[in-house]
Formats: C-alpha cells, sequence, structure tokens
C-alpha cells in the first residue's frame, strides 16, 4: 500500500461531509476522501433505510464472495490517495446500514482477524492515521434534511447541477419518519463517541454549522490538524450549496411543536 498518511472523517448522514470531503478533495495534497465503505448493496436510498436487515446481510454476503477483502481494501487505498501519499476516507456509523460496521468487516477479512479492535484495524491499514469527527448540533435540522433528501433523491445540490430533482410539497411532512430517522442519527454519533472513548482518541471536531458558516477557514484548520497546510497554495471557494429552504424551516418548526 502506498499511503503514507491517512484519516478518517467520522460522521453521520447530512452532516457537511460531502463539502468537506469534495474541499479537501480539491486541493490535491490531502487524499481523495469518499464513502469507499459504503456497503456494496446497490438500492435507492428509500428501500435501503427499510430492507429487510437479513436480507440485507444476504445481499451483502453475495457481494463479498464476488468481492475480496484483498481486491477492495487494495482499490480504496489506491483510489484514496493522492500522489503525496496522503489517504483519506469518510465513514458514516450510522447509514442504514453502517459504514462503519462494513469497514470492520472487510478489515477482519483482510487481515484474517476477528479479535482486533476496530481502532487497531483501522490503525494497521491505514499508517499515521488521524480521526476528524464531523458533527450537526441540530439533531432535528439534520432528519428533516435527510428525510426531504431521501423524499426529493437530491443528497447533494452542487452549482451548475442539471440532475433531476422530484418536488416536494409541505403537506409531505410525516412527524414518525422524521423521529426514526433522528434517533437513527443520534445514533450514530452516540457510536462515534463510544468508539472515541473506548480507545482513548482525541479527535478534531469539526461543526457543520462552522463548516456551513466559515468554509474555507475550517478547511484551512483541517489541513492545519492534519500537517498538510504548507503542501496547499490556495482553497477554492465550495460548488456544494444549501439545500434546505422553507419547507425544511416549516417542517424543522412543525416537529419541534408537536415534539415538545
Amino acid at each position: 500500500m502506498r499511503n503514507q498518511r491517512s484519516y478518517i472523517i467520522c460522521t453521520t448522514m447530512r452532516s457537511g461531509s460531502t463539502m468537506l470531503a469534495s474541499g479537501l478533495r480539491e486541493t490535491g495534497v490531502a487524499g481523495r476522501p469518499d464513502e469507499y465503505f459504503a456497503p456494496p448493496v446497490r438500492l435507492p436510498q428509500a428501500q435501503v433505510f427499510d430492507m429487510d436487515p437479513a436480507r440485507y446481510r444476504e445481499l451483502l454476503q453475495e457481494q463479498r464472495l464476488a468481492n475480496p477483502a484483498e481486491r477492495v481494501l487494495r482499490e480504496i487505498v489506491d483510489a484514496g490517495t493522492s500522489d503525496n501519499g496522503v489517504f483519506g476516507v469518510k465513514i458514516h456509523f450510522q447509514r442504514p446500514f453502517s459504514d462503519f460496521h462494513n469497514a470492520v468487516e472487510v478489515l477482519q477479512e483482510y487481515f484474517g482477524d476477528k479479535t482486533a479492535s476496530p481502532h487497531e484495524l483501522f490503525s494497521r491499514a491505514f499508517p499515521r492515521l488521524s480521526y476528524i469527527w464531523l458533527r450537526r448540533s441540530d439533531r432535528v435540522a439534520q432528519a428533516v434534511s435527510l428525510f426531504k433528501a431521501i423524499k426529493s433523491s437530491e443528497f447533494v445540490r452542487v452549482a451548475g447541477s442539471t440532475d433531476a430533482v422530484i418536488p416536494v410539497g409541505a403537506e409531505e411532512f410525516d412527524f414518525a419518519r422524521i423521529r426514526r430517522l433522528a434517533d437513527w442519527l443520534q445514533s450514530g454519533d452516540d457510536g462515534w463517541r463510544a468508539f472515541f472513548k473506548r480507545h482513548r482518541i482525541e479527535p478534531m471536531v469539526v461543526d457543520y454549522e462552522d463548516l456551513a458558516a466559515h468554509y474555507e477557514p475550517t478547511l484551512r484548520s483541517v489541513l492545519d490538524y492534519l500537517g498538510l497546510s504548507e503542501q496547499c497554495l490556495s482553497i477554492q471557494g465550495t460548488r456544494h450549496r444549501r439545500q434546505a429552504d422553507e419547507i425544511s424551516e416549516q417542517w424543522a418548526a412543525r416537529y419541534r411543536e408537536m415534539h415538545a
């Protein structure tokens, strides 16, 4: 493996991880982070969230038999490493079904070791490993954002995109669904928190709200943390656009009223 410096963006869905990963990738010196450990069961997001766990495991095992861990990990490292030997990846702890657990199982198979801790497996695979914990403090807004993304099939909005977006009306509000998503997202943050505590890891913490409001300074602080600032000559403005709108605000306010 040619990676000499590594980091994991530890996050949950709708926390700005695509914006952060894209920004780091575009510097040319901070690896090429992406969701490389997303479970290889390819279905529309709405179906993934409602899939029977037993059926998911069945499909996952089929994919694993067809794609040995050695090849999978080699392809991930090649894809995620920039020319200077820096490797980056982002991992959702709660992304039904979880990137984190898929990563651990791939590494267990690769190393032939089911007794090592997840942190030990990550450290073996990814030299000089750092953790960046990307969080979003407004759980309601995060859950509304995820619910709306599933409804519209728009998970990312980039300047100049012409991708089709399914219209979403205010009447499609669903309190129970949003609450379920909020619980899922909370379980992801809880999972990362427990992981860091268990292994006595002090990650760099990045708040989504800071990233969205102060993109370039936040990106620079991450490069400083990784020791890469001197290699980065400039930071371009993000092409990612805010997806929250009046409906998002209405749904969040309505959810809070009903949840009070």
